[in-house]
């Protein structure tokens, strides 16, 4: 099976309510500056509050798969804490890449498309037009809801693209002995237990679970200086 010169990268919440939240926009924004310090193209595939699929257009180094993927833990206090308290909260991560599988054919007839108004913000276009797309592949019961984009055809376009992402994702998962880790353990499993990175704001360290080391480099990393953490 050959391999695509494509990676993807998912973020999730996990435990920890709006705080998990929070740390997942802190996480898109630590690979983005990441890729932009690395010149890696890379398209936002979903953007939600809740769930982000980035696209990465290049190679990378292996051992940002075997980094990345597994439960981030960040503990700090929140915004709206009054009290000075200290809470942890998780994000999962599954970075994968994309292999190559022509025996993928999505039919028509194999779809389900179905369309309503977009909800959130947006400004005087929002529910002005069934905009918001979602598409189900029957044969899997894998779907997608789009509605990032403001016109029905391009959040179309999105959801199938990223429909086609998961199901070669899913039949990778079944068929690959590369990936080390079971996505759906990861992100169903969200524990605290699970972790592969802890982010703690107070001490401004991080901790590799996987080595066990510590980086008193946070606000480095955070901003996008990965290779601290990929150094021997």
């Amino acid at each position: 099976m050959n391999i695509c010169n494509k990676y993807v990268i998912e973020i999730r919440q996990g435990i920890g309510g709006d705080e998990s939240i929070f740390f997942l926009q802190d996480l898109k924004k630590m690979y983005l500056k990441f890729f932009q310090k690395k010149n890696i193209n890379y398209k936002i595939l979903l953007n939600l509050e809740k769930e982000i699929i980035i696209e990465i257009e290049q190679n990378i180094f292996d051992k940002f798969i075997f980094n990345e993927s597994g439960i981030h833990r960040v503990q700090r206090v929140p915004k709206n804490e009054n009290q000075g308290k200290i809470h942890t909260s998780t994000c999962s991560i599954f970075v994968t890449k994309i292999l190559n599988n022509k025996d993928i054919v999505i039919n028509n007839k194999d779809l389900k498309i179905e369309t309503c108004k977009s909800s959130g913000s947006g400004g005087q276009h929002v529910n002005t037009t069934n905009s918001s797309v979602k598409i189900t592949h029957l044969p899997t019961k894998i779907f997608v809801e789009c509605s990032d984009e403001r016109s029905q055809f391009l959040n179309k376009t999105k959801a199938i693209k990223i429909l086609f992402y998961r199901i070669n994702k899913n039949i990778n998962e079944k068929n690959s002995l590369q990936l080390n880790l079971n996505r759906k353990n990861i992100i169903s499993k969200s524990e605290r237990s699970k972790k592969i990175r802890t982010y703690n704001f107070p001490n401004n360290k991080i901790i590799n679970h996987l080595n066990n080391k510590n980086y008193f480099q946070l606000d480095k990393i955070i901003n996008g200086e990965l290779d601290i953490l990929f150094k021997n």
